[in-house]
This record gives structure tokens, sequence and C-alpha cells, in this order.
């Protein structure tokens, strides 16, 4: 790289006394746009590297030890101002949800890490103490407390395929640990915003395999689209939807008057937020 202050060495004294104030400040400006065009600009953390370092802190695992699946590139995450809160909403870590509440989205997002094997340190001992050890006559099984019953959530009614959930379809229940297991939803609170993917009998357990996020937007539905929140004034418009859409998705609308289309992304039932 060539040298942004080379020396020089004027033929005329008047010069000469002139040249190093004018070389000096065009080094000093030389060397602050050098500074600036050689500093990369940070990146912000990813939804996937925020949900990892809260699982981290969660789980007392390392950060680089957690995989956070991202979610669907064809979603593009709003912005939110109010700041993205995470949380794992089902009887297992593994399956994160990150949400905003202004506006109001919510992602799932898939985790892993590896299984940590906890080890106990053993007590100090004595300087020239032994450590003897038990006849194997003398030792015990630890006895266990019999497993405990699990709570989780079954349905009142039984509902179809595609049938939005809420907390109003289900009743608390206790599952015998023999049939527990790491899939069991035990909050009603969970169902917001979900759909049965089968069709589903009454009084049954729910699991995680049995819900997926609603679809709030359906083609050819009416939607109402909220334009300029935020800004100090709102405009209101109601659109027809051109595809399905759940919550967060970005889905593409149509002014039947004008013809024209624009995008949106779901916020709720029929509605949605303006780009």
């Amino acid at each position: 790289m060539q040298d942004p202050c080379p020396t020089h060495s004027p033929g005329s004294p008047a010069v000469g006394r002139v040249w190093p104030r004018v070389l000096a400040t065009a080094c000093l400006m030389a060397a602050a746009v050098g500074g600036l065009i050689a500093t990369p600009a940070a990146a912000s953390p990813t939804l996937t590297d925020q949900a990892a370092r809260w699982l981290s802190a969660q789980l007392k695992v390392p950060a680089d030890r957690i995989t956070v699946q991202a979610p669907d590139p064809r979603w593009q995450m709003p912005q939110c101002p109010s700041g993205v809160r995470f949380d794992t909403p089902f009887s297992n870590a593994n399956t994160v949800r990150a949400r905003c509440d202004t506006p109001q989205w919510q992602v799932f997002m898939r985790a892993q890490w590896p299984e940590e094997v906890p080890t106990t340190a053993a007590a100090p001992q004595a300087p020239g103490a032994s450590r003897s050890e038990p006849p194997s006559s003398m030792v015990q099984p630890a006895s266990r407390p019999p497993a405990e019953p699990r709570r989780a959530v079954m349905l009142t009614r039984a509902v179809s395929r595609g049938s939005l959930l809420s907390a109003a379809s289900v009743e608390p229940t206790q599952v015998p640990a023999r049939e527990a297991d790491s899939l069991l939803i035990s909050e009603a609170q969970f169902l917001d915003q979900m759909e049965a993917v089968r069709d589903l009998p009454a009084g049954v357990p729910l699991r995680q395999t049995d819900i997926r996020p609603a679809v709030l937007v359906r083609q050819g539905q009416w939607v109402t689209m909220t334009v300029g929140q935020g800004t100090g004034f709102t405009i209101t418009v109601r659109l027809e939807a051109l595809q399905d859409g759940r919550l967060g998705d970005r889905v593409m609308l149509r002014n039947t008057e004008s013809g024209r289309t624009v995008s949106g992304v779901v916020t709720g039932m029929n509605a949605a937020k303006g780009a």
C-alpha cells in the first residue's frame, strides 16, 4: 500500500516553510478517512443469535454450543421498537418463541444443544488423610420417590383440522408419569393463535405435535391493513388477501378498486400492518 504521507524536499525555502503544515493537515485527513473506511460497521445480532444467548442464560449452557434453527426465509421480521421477548412455551426448551408486543407478532424456532452430564466434585480431605470406601455389602441403593403426575391440558370438545384453539377450548388435567413425555402442553395460554393440525377428540391431553401457528389470513377474504402506525397518523384500508398467511407472515393484498397490490405483515385475525 502506498504511503499517504511521502517525504518531500521542496526546492524553494518559502515553500519549504509552508509545506510541512500542508502535508501534516493532509496526512491527518487521510488517516481519518482511512480509519473510517477500514473500520466495518458492527452487525446487529440476528434473531437466532439473540435466542441462543437467551437460552444460554436459562440453561447454563455456553451460547456457542446452542444451535437455533432460523425461521422460514420467506418470513421478514418486522421491526420491534418494544424489544423482542423470548420464552419456551412448551414443556421442553427445544422450541423457542420470539415475540413482540408492538406490533404484535411471534415466531417459533427449534433449538438443539449437546447433552450436558453434571459432575459432582469430591469433598476436600485433610492432608495425609486416607479415603476409605465402605464394603460393598454396606452400600444400599438410594430410594427414589414415586414420579408425580405431569400437568397438561386437554380439549373439552372434539375439534376438526384447522380449527382455531384458545384457552377456552381446554381444561387442566393430570397425566400419569409413565405416560408423560416432553411434548405435553402444560399451559392453556400456549394455544393463543394456534390451530389443530388434525382432527382431535375431546378428553385427550394435547401435545406440541397436535398444534401449529394458525392461518389468520386466508386467500379471498377481506383484510384490514393499518398503515402509518407510530408516525403520528394512521390509515386503515380494507384489501383482498391474495394468499394465506400466519402470524408474522408477509402476504400480498389487493385493492379491488384500483387493482393495485401491496404487501403487509399479518398481525392478527384478518388484520395486517403495512410495510
